[in-house]
């Protein structure tokens, strides 16, 4: 299929540091509505990859389309319409101290022109969605357990009903009932907006659960991809190790970024 068939495309995407070299030819397609988890381990690559979607970063060589269109090197107010389209859950929520839930939810609609009151209304309704009641609207982040943060910072994502929703390590810092939890959130916000989603993650319970399909990145690009129910056997003597988390194999930890 082409690059314009997907909802998101990253074709032989280059990005080094100096002599570094953090992904090198990496490429993935994520159709419309699909679910993806990229999995891998610390400092390989996976927030690069996220960075370059965004933005943040800008490869050296390769392509990354959205809705069929070359994100490398367009203009900001291009970048701005590209990134309205885009929710995100940050690793560990980055909910902003000096605002209260609602108003941390409610920041991309008021930035996009939003009335406060209707801004308000829509944020207690993404909090419901996520399990939150009105008892903690106006509550502060310091307030907030890990569990609950995570929980508004999902709320958050998904309150300009994106078509497109990223998750750092969703269930990073997180006990495992917890987690179990964010997880289930996860699936069934993604159900209710029917947002396409690409997920990071080390966390083989959380990718199980919320990927269509499971890509894992090693050495700078995926070394395998398909459908989570393939992957126990992917025939990937390094899927295999990691998934298992087993010590001897030829996966070697890196110090990539």
């Amino acid at each position: 299929m082409a690059e314009t068939d997907f909802k998101i495309s990253m074709r032989d995407v280059h990005k080094q540091f100096g002599p570094k070299v953090v992904l090198d030819g990496f490429n993935l397609d994520i159709a419309t509505g699909e679910s993806v988890v990229v999995i891998g381990g610390s400092g390989v690559g996976k927030s690069v990859m996220l960075k370059c979607l965004l933005g943040i970063l800008t490869p050296e060589n390769g392509t990354i389309t959205i809705d069929g269109e070359n994100i490398i090197g367009i203009s900001t107010g291009q970048r701005d319409r590209i990134n309205d389209k885009i929710g995100m859950l940050f690793q560990m929520a980055a909910l902003f101290d000096s605002q209260s839930v609602w108003e941390n939810v409610a920041f991309g609609l008021m930035a996009r022109g939003t009335s406060k009151s209707d801004a308000r209304d829509i944020a207690v309704a993404k909090l419901a969605l996520v399990g939150l009641g009105s008892e903690v609207i106006d509550l502060y982040p310091d307030s907030l357990s890990g569990g609950m943060k995570k929980r508004v910072g999902l709320a958050r994502a998904i309150a300009t009903d994106p078509e497109i929703i990223f998750f750092d390590e969703p269930t990073t810092g997180l006990d495992p009932i917890m987690g179990d939890i964010i997880n289930d959130l996860i699936v069934h916000c993604v159900g209710e907006t029917g947002a396409t989603t690409l997920t990071i993650t080390h966390d083989m319970q959380s990718a199980r659960k919320i990927a269509d399909k499971i890509a894992m990145i090693y050495d700078g690009r995926i070394v395998w991809a398909g459908p989570t129910e393939e992957i126990e056997q992917s025939g990937n003597d390094i899927v295999t190790q990691f998934i298992h988390g087993r010590i001897e194999g030829p996966f070697q930890a890196t110090a990539q970024l």
